[in-house]
């Protein structure tokens, strides 16, 4: 019988029949005999030639066959190894061509939507037979782009022609959205930027500051340097000066308006407020030193008093009421007063209701302290507490944390995870969009914390570094792990951030030093100072 089956697999080899040569082969007693072995080598060997005849042919499925029937018979030799990587490369390198293929419509709409109009139609120009369909589609879909964007750029033309510099920019920007490489629109950005820039400095000769911004924020997204980042160092010491001046510092008001009359020397209205801002502090003064000063708080200097009374009028006769910072709302331009120490505990300014948080390894983030924040575009006729980087005419939306839960309410409807409403109670990971391009993330972090964090995407805030708003209750967490506020893989343990007594103080088992010193756990994080936190670095600013 064996000598039968030998034979019978000889024959099938020599006619070429692998495959019931195989089968034949495969019987333990056939190959305990030498003329068995024999066969079962000549055949492991006429298998291997096989597989490698399919593989140039490109036929990998017989070929990874011949190769698993090849290893039954002989195991895994080498010359079968090298054939089965041979036929996994080619493998691969097939799905990953077949993947590209199938993903050029996608790519092709991704350079579309980033306007990129002349690449996704030579990425649709190789689509295949089967791709035709889509490709046809997203071809329409870019001639109706492109002729967007000739209407826009036309628009601005048209808005340069009758020096309406805000228009202009509105529709440059939209043009650049529709057609970003259009090579008419670097020209016409040259123009616009030239003209826009010289509004800018008209406005701030006349003292129109408030419109100056409102122009100089629309800007911003076409990132461009020279004369606009000048304006825009004009634009911070003019709010500085008013910050200045809110908190009843008059002498150091008066110092930063000669250095901006050094940068702006054609506006007259800077010599008058240097004049005003001088009385005002003689004022101040000779009430100090006169009997008033009598009653305490002589020895306080000018620069540290809190704001003035004429900083916030109120009816004569009655004594003015100051709102706790926790319940304070809409105040992100003002300053709040500076703790005077008591029994013996260091004093640190109370924080604002609004500031940058500024952490190396993990970026800017736009604090907000007050329960109820207003989310919309900065250049909208109502300023909202967090402004974005969006069309004008988007809707401003309201998020107030009630009792650890955040509400959200819109007059006009917008979409939450894709559906659309007025008012919904958030929960982690809720999706935001104000449009199309301008949406942002919800996330609650920590489930023992109040605190919500804001991620933007498809838009981003005026602190062009800053990609996140984060949305103060009492603590914020900053360190690795996925229950941080605020993600730092440098920080091998966390660190608390909380506030107390209206200012934000430090916990951590790393320490925290300023100046190379150690800062006390009772005080607070000062503003505009570096504090080191193990090996890494914040900073607190104003804005």
């Amino acid at each position: 019988m064996r000598i039968l089956q030998i034979k019978q697999a000889e024959t099938a080899l020599a006619d070429g029949r692998l495959d019931e040569a195989a089968a034949l082969a495969t019987a333990d007693d056939l190959r305990s005999c030498r003329d068995g072995q024999r066969l079962v080598g000549r055949l492991v060997k006429a298998l291997i030639a096989r597989g490698h005849e399919h593989h140039r042919c490109g036929h990998h499925r017989q070929a990874l066959a011949d190769c698993e029937k090849a290893e039954a018979l002989g195991g895994n030799l080498p010359e079968l190894a090298e054939l089965r990587d041979l036929v996994a490369r080619d493998l691969t390198q097939k799905r990953r061509d077949d993947q590209r293929r199938g993903d050029r419509v996608t790519v092709a709409r991704r350079h579309a939507e980033d306007g990129r109009l002349t690449l996704a139609e030579e990425l649709l120009a190789e689509c295949d037979d089967d791709q035709a369909g889509r490709a046809e589609m997203l071809k329409h879909e870019l001639g109706a782009r492109r002729a967007e964007a000739q209407a826009a750029m036309a628009r601005a033309e048209a808005a340069l022609a009758r020096s309406d510099c805000a228009a202009a920019v509105d529709e440059l920007l939209a043009a650049r959205e529709q057609h970003a490489s259009s090579s008419r629109l670097t020209e016409l950005t040259d123009r616009v930027i030239a003209s826009a820039t010289g509004c800018i400095r008209e406005q701030l000769l006349r003292g129109r500051l408030d419109l100056a911004r409102s122009l100089r924020v629309r800007l911003d997204p076409l990132a461009v340097g020279g004369e606009l980042e000048d304006l825009a160092r004009i634009a911070d010491r003019c709010d500085r000066a008013r910050r200045q001046v809110a908190d009843g510092r008059f002498r150091r008001s008066a110092e930063t308006l000669r250095l901006l009359r050094s940068m702006l020397p054609e506006a007259k209205w800077i010599k008058e407020a240097i004049e005003a801002a001088d009385r005002a502090a003689a004022a101040v003064e000779s009430l100090r030193a006169g009997p008033l000063g009598t009653l305490g708080g002589t020895d306080a200097e000018p620069d540290k008093t809190t704001r003035c009374a004429e900083a916030a009028p109120g009816k004569p006769g009655r004594p003015q009421r100051t709102r706790a910072p926790e319940t304070a709302r809409h105040e992100h331009t003002k300053t709040l007063p500076v703790l005077q120490p008591t029994g013996g505990r260091p004093a640190g300014a109370i924080l604002p209701s609004r500031f940058l948080l500024q952490i190396d390894g993990a970026g800017s983030h736009v604090v907000l302290r007050q329960p109820r924040v207003t989310v919309g575009p900065i250049s909208s006729s109502a300023m909202p507490d967090l402004g974005l980087m969006a069309d004008p005419s988007l809707p401003i939306v309201t998020i107030e944390r009630t009792d650890g839960d955040y509400f959200l309410r819109c007059d006009r409807p917008i979409h939450v995870n894709d559906q659309p409403t007025t008012g919904r109670l958030l929960a982690d990971g809720d999706r935001i969009a104000l449009s199309d391009r301008c949406r942002f993330r919800f996330r609650l972090p920590n489930a023992a914390s109040g605190t919500a964090v804001l991620d933007l995407s498809g838009t981003r805030l005026p602190q062009a570094d800053a990609r996140r708003a984060v949305l103060l209750d009492r603590e914020l967490v900053v360190g690795a792990g996925e229950s941080a506020h605020i993600r730092n893989a440098h920080m091998p343990k966390q660190a608390i951030l909380c506030v107390r007594e209206g200012r934000l103080l430090c916990r951590s088992e790393l320490g925290a030093t300023i100046d190379e010193k150690p800062l006390p756990s009772s005080a607070g994080v000062p503003m505009d100072r570096p504090v080191r936190v193990g090996p890494v670095g914040l900073v607190l600013t104003r804005i």
